[in-house]
């Protein structure tokens, strides 16, 4: 499924939808698109290239791209339009605008932010259709961003041997909090993926195990 920010234009909604693509239009905080499945959130920064280049003048854009690298761990910006013709049209620096995209994709330090360019709309249209797709079938598996207190259980959770943050996110996931892991039978921890009956029965004897033992 795709949110699309209610400011976009609805010829490229309306183009989605022709693609088979399932499209939600809504207000967006961060982002023109939204791809999601399940847990799993990818944003997409849509803009025409007059006003990128009005963006990099401006600083507006490293703003932005700051803002989708907090909120989600990986998003993409998608430049649509003749960059050639604008800068001509402009006289604006090359250089600045090869510049700037480099800083995007290497200066964010919480997520990750990948520039595209594209000469027209549809090859962006049928660019969000190939996220969609690899998101829901599994390769875009980006876990979504750990609050303070969650990644406190995680980094507890993996102080046991064999037990790494994809497994401790797994076990999160399943019960809600480490009081409830610490009560779950093994039965109940061998539910969840990636922990056979070895695993299950270490991570319950440790819940339980005396100080001194």
């Amino acid at each position: 499924m795709i949110y699309a920010d209610s400011r976009e234009p609805e010829r490229i909604v309306d183009r989605l939808k022709r693609l088979g693509i399932e499209v939600v239009v809504k207000g967006l905080e961060t982002g023109d698109y939204i791809v999601k499945h399940g847990n799993y959130e990818v944003a997409v920064e849509r803009k025409d290239i007059n006003d990128f280049l009005n963006s990099i003048a401006d600083g507006r854009i490293f703003r932005q791209c700051h803002a989708l690298a907090a909120r989600y761990p990986i998003s993409f910006l998608a430049i649509v339009g003749d960059l050639d013709e604008a800068l001509e049209e402009r006289m604006f620096n090359r250089g600045a605008v090869v510049s700037a995209i480099v800083s995007i994709a290497v200066k964010n330090l919480q997520g990750q932010v990948v520039p595209l360019i594209f000469t027209k709309e549809d090859d962006f249209c049928l660019a969000l259709k190939a996220i969609d797709s690899r998101l829901r079938e599994g390769d875009l598996r980006i876990l979504p961003r750990l609050k303070k207190a969650e990644r406190l259980q995680v980094a507890m959770l993996t102080a046991i041997p064999g037990i790494g943050e994809k497994k401790a996110e797994k076990l999160l996931e399943k019960f809600g909090s480490v009081q409830r892991i610490a009560n779950a039978s093994i039965a109940e921890l061998m539910r969840v993926e990636g922990i056979g009956e070895k695993k299950a029965k270490q991570i319950y004897r440790i819940f339980r195990k005396k100080v001194g033992d």
